[in-house]
């Protein structure tokens, strides 16, 4: 049933994007309760979400930086003719920022580009009438967002993630105080903006979820399976900890476990991490499945007999949000083990809805997994726990609904 009749924008760095299909399914969830999306995105995206509903998404989404400078200053001057106030708005919020950013840093630069841009998409909202514009992360998608909600009159949010605050926080006290509200997926990340100077009364958490309703048949944990396959699923970069779960797997090889490791995903560690393994004689334990598409990834974390994420702060200060992947596995009654970073123990409680670990610590990630699959009733349990704990917080349309109160709160 629609609940309000507001035109929706929606702003993604990649749209829709393999790497971002939260998004997506966000959207698709809005849709479903009868909310009027317009998509935009800043890039094409280099790796497309699979599936006609991906593509029907596609053929309809803006891509910014595809419009060339002279369409950008044309929807400038267009603006500073016919909305005057809006106009002014905008751009002394751009001084300010060029000021604060420093004249003639590269950054301020960046900005007066990302503005023009911003032009565009404000005068294509006009057009459309859209009301409300949405946008995910709080990076450059918000620094152009921010400044066509100006131009455009309309509110704005965004949703905070990851690295977007954790390694280019710029001008996020400015976003924060600009926003309707500003989303966040963590009370951790609430944290972290706090120690920018946001004003955490106009931060709101909304998860970001799965489908809790899937049609997906939950399989029968069974720690107690020869050899037990442990799972681990995503891009083979440093933050994701897939050399710390290698080293593991050489502390698990001398004990008694019979387990095999399969690394779903593709990245440019790919290589090192096949030499790591070669290198400690566990080439026939750990299997490389390279990438995937969503949907098979779903069906092939239904396999486990547990997931492994073993994610670390990388040598650029990165690291995962509350990764999705968790919470899908989660969903399908697959235990889980991962480690105390970032907002993941929001989601994964020590020993009630899976096990933690400190972050690039082999030992310890070993012990959890012996662990769980020494202990299967209390590895069912938290199984049963943790799905109870992706229906109450982390299901899809629960947040969906969350995110469409804020926006009908904004005039």
């Amino acid at each position: 049933m629609k609940t309000n009749n507001k035109r929706i924008a929606y702003l993604a760095p990649e749209l829709p994007s393999l790497s971002a299909t939260f998004v997506t399914n966000e959207i698709w969830a809005l849709e479903d309760m009868g909310e009027e999306i317009h998509p935009y995105s800043i890039h094409r995206p280099q790796h497309n979400a699979h599936g006609q509903k991906a593509a029907d998404l596609a053929a309809r989404t803006s891509i910014l930086y595809e419009h060339n400078m002279k369409s950008n200053l044309r929807a400038l001057k267009w603006t500073a003719m016919s909305h005057k106030r809006s106009f002014t708005k905008a751009t002394l919020q751009l001084t300010f920022d060029v000021i604060k950013t420093g004249l003639f840093r590269k950054k301020a630069i960046k900005l007066v580009y990302q503005f023009l841009h911003g032009a565009w998409l404000a005068k294509d909202m006009r057009s459309k009438n859209i009301e409300h514009l949405h946008i995910h992360f709080a990076h450059v998608p918000t620094q152009i967002g921010m400044y066509a909600s100006a131009l455009a009159g309309i509110p704005f949010t965004f949703m905070a993630h990851a690295n977007d605050i954790f390694e280019r926080p710029l001008l996020i006290k400015e976003k924060i105080k600009r926003s309707h509200k500003t989303i966040s997926i963590s009370n951790f990340n609430i944290n972290v903006m706090a120690k920018y100077g946001g004003n955490t009364d106009k931060i709101e958490i909304v998860r970001c979820g799965v489908d809790s309703n899937s049609n997906y048949e939950k399989p029968q944990v069974s720690p107690n399976s020869k050899p037990v396959v442990i799972g681990t699923l995503g891009r083979l970069v440093e933050k994701k900890g897939i050399d710390t779960l290698i080293d593991a797997a050489a502390i698990l090889a001398e004990s008694r476990l019979d387990f095999r490791i399969e690394v779903a995903g593709d990245g440019p560690l790919m290589d090192d991490l096949k030499q790591q393994v070669k290198a400690a004689n566990l080439s026939e334990v750990i299997t490389f499945l390279g990438s995937m598409p969503h949907t098979e990834a779903l069906g092939w974390i239904k396999t486990l007999d547990a997931f492994v994420l073993a994610g670390k702060k990388d040598s650029n200060g990165d690291m995962d949000g509350i990764p999705v992947v968790l919470m899908e596995a989660m969903n399908f009654g697959i235990p889980v083990i991962s480690t105390q970073l970032s907002g993941i123990p929001e989601l994964v409680i020590h020993k009630q809805t899976g096990l933690l670990c400190p972050p690039d610590d082999a030992d310890s990630l070993a012990m959890a997994i012996q662990d769980l699959f020494r202990l299967p009733e209390q590895t069912n349990w938290l199984a049963e726990v943790a799905k109870e704990r992706i229906v109450h917080e982390f299901d899809q349309d629960l947040n969906a609904k969350r995110l469409l109160h804020i926006f009908n709160q904004a005039a």
